[in-house]
């Protein structure tokens, strides 16, 4: 059996706000938007071979029970990249606000640094560090 990503899910309060981050950051490509679906605005986007969906919060929405705080968001997703030094700058370029700078901290030695998003989102890039098992 093998496991695949079929995508990821942003519940958030500003659909569109979230969708064009992705757009202009890291030039996803809308694949579709629904002003209500369910109750709430829905958008999908792109991403390389990553579906990310998008959805708005709805009117009956109760908080987890599990974490009652938590309504909305995800804590973060991690996108692996070649150069996070380059990328970050990139990114950085677009508009991107750079919340945890690039440095080798990630698990297995991985360089990675950290993308700030609408809503409290974050993007975790991550790719090779040339000193890992050195």
């Amino acid at each position: 059996m093998g496991f695949k990503i079929d995508h990821v899910h942003l519940v958030c309060e500003d659909v569109e706000g979230m969708m064009s981050f992705f757009e202009r950051v890291f030039e996803a490509k809308r694949i579709g938007y629904l002003p209500d679906f369910k109750g709430s605005a829905s958008g999908a986007l792109e991403l390389e071979n990553i579906r990310i969906f998008v959805r708005g919060l709805r009117l009956d929405w109760i908080p987890d029970c599990v974490a009652p705080g938590r309504v909305q968001g995800l804590d973060h997703f991690g996108l692996t990249v070649d150069d996070v030094v380059a990328t970050a700058e990139t990114l950085r370029e677009r508009g991107a606000e750079i919340s945890v700078e690039p440095h080798p901290g990630g698990f297995g030695g991985r360089y990675i640094c950290y993308v700030k998003g609408p809503e409290n989102i974050d993007v975790e890039i991550s790719g090779p560090w040339a000193g890992f098992g050195a």
